[in-house]
């Protein structure tokens, strides 16, 4: 007895019917659809089912479609085997190829694997969220890309103490072994081929020899690099901004069991710091968006960035004030005419003074006015920054406004600018 998969000739679709695993991927075939309907065929005298194959066979080869062999028993003998049956997801090999000759630590030709009962079992995916030193390299594990699955790898080799290093290292193709003998060559059976996928954007182990002969290390060479000591150490550079390089050479060596040279600590910090404050770069370059956005929700503010032209034709910020169209509208509507105005020293990666420039409301409660961010606190940037505010607020030449700067507070009934420069000179 015998029944065809659903949407395929006899040929590629036909199953032998002869135990109660093969009852039971009947059934799964036969209940997959809606209609619940199979062919099944019962080899007897009066039924030619082995002429109707040949049949499909000369028809497949007059379209030249496919190609298929004269024997007839050994076709059958290919169809009727369900040891492992073809699924639709098929994921090609890779182009590069593992030059490895043991079969039995290779993944399947196939994306997935079939279990006994018709279970499906996929293969593992990298959770980059995972404890550090509970991440094992497994047969047919996927990674986001080729530096996701090195970073894994170090922390393997030093939760476990294994000395591994990249026999290959390409864009497509990684090879990793373990231990290395005084003629350079591999002394641990431990061995890993990793390269990209055809039909997916991921990097996948694609063989495997998880086993090792070699004791433990605490110099772990090249695997261990100044980018992998920074992300490990990013929460205690946030809780300690002024970690030395001697105290965090000592972090690493009491948590993870490794010896660092200080140069090695010094080039983590500054990598720890630069993801923490992100690429400065990147955000100087948002500032024109950050402004255009500015003007896009409230129009009517006023939003002045102003950069240095270089030589080669390179800006550089230089400096920016800001000062909303809705809190201005409030101050000259609600507000009493006192300012108060003081700068203070921006103290991060990026260095300058931020101007500030605070009312006071009905309720006798601060109300922000405008703000700017100079390279440096001068008469010159109290001058722009002061100009642009009385512009902004619509006082002139500052006649009836009273300003509080440092504590101090003075009645206007000369020119406001006027009073800036002699409080400078004085």
């Amino acid at each position: 007895m015998y029944y065809c998969l659903k949407n395929r000739s006899l040929v590629d679709g036909l199953r032998e019917l002869r135990d109660e695993d093969d009852y039971v991927r009947f059934l799964d075939a036969g209940f997959d659809d809606d209609d619940n309907q199979i062919s099944i065929y019962i080899d007897d005298h009066h039924e030619p089912l082995l002429d109707w194959i040949e049949e499909e066979k000369a028809e497949e080869w007059d379209s030249g479609t496919e190609t298929y062999e004269d024997d007839v028993d050994s076709v059958l003998s290919d169809d009727l085997s369900v040891d492992h049956e073809a699924d639709d997801e098929d994921i090609q090999w890779p182009e590069v190829v593992d030059p490895f000759l043991s079969q039995k630590n290779l993944i399947p030709q196939r994306g997935i694997e079939e279990e006994a009962g018709g279970k499906v079992k996929k293969h593992p995916i990298h959770d980059p969220n995972q404890k550090w030193d509970t991440m094992m390299p497994e047969l047919g594990m996927k990674f986001s890309d080729r530096d996701e699955l090195k970073h894994m790898l170090t922390n393997y080799a030093v939760s476990k103490g294994y000395s591994l290093w990249y026999e290959k290292n390409k864009a497509k193709a990684l090879l990793v072994r373990c231990s290395k003998n005084e003629k350079g060559k591999p002394s641990c059976p431990f061995r890993l081929w990793a390269s990209p996928m055809n039909k997916e954007n991921s990097f996948q182990i694609k063989s495997l020899i998880d086993k090792h002969n070699c004791a433990r290390q605490q110099k772990l060479g090249c695997l261990v690099t100044y980018k992998w000591i920074g992300k490990m150490l990013i929460p205690d550079i946030l809780e300690r901004p002024k970690f030395s390089y001697r105290k965090m050479a000592e972090v690493v060596r009491k948590g993870y069991g490794l010896k660092v040279s200080l140069g090695q600590c010094r080039n983590a910090k500054y990598f720890a710091l630069d993801e923490i404050s992100g690429n400065l770069v990147s955000h100087y370059e948002k500032l024109w968006n950050y402004g255009a956005e500015l003007l896009r929700v409230n129009p009517g503010s006023t939003v002045l960035i102003e950069t240095n032209h270089m030589p080669d034709a390179t800006h550089y910020f230089k400096r920016m004030y800001i000062c909303m169209k809705s809190i201005k509208d409030g101050w000259i509507e609600g507000c009493r005419r006192v300012i108060g105005v003081d700068g203070c020293f921006l103290k991060g990666i990026c260095r300058g003074e931020l101007l500030t420039a605070v009312g006071r409301d009905a309720n006798n409660q601060m109300y922000p006015l405008a703000w700017a961010v100079v390279p440096v606190e001068n008469k010159e940037t109290w001058m722009w920054f002061i100009d642009l505010l009385l512009e902004d607020i619509e006082m002139g030449d500052g006649r009836g406004l009273t300003i509080i700067s440092d504590q101090h507070k003075v009645c206007y009934s000369l020119h406001f600018t006027y009073f800036i420069m002699c409080y400078y000179v004085l």
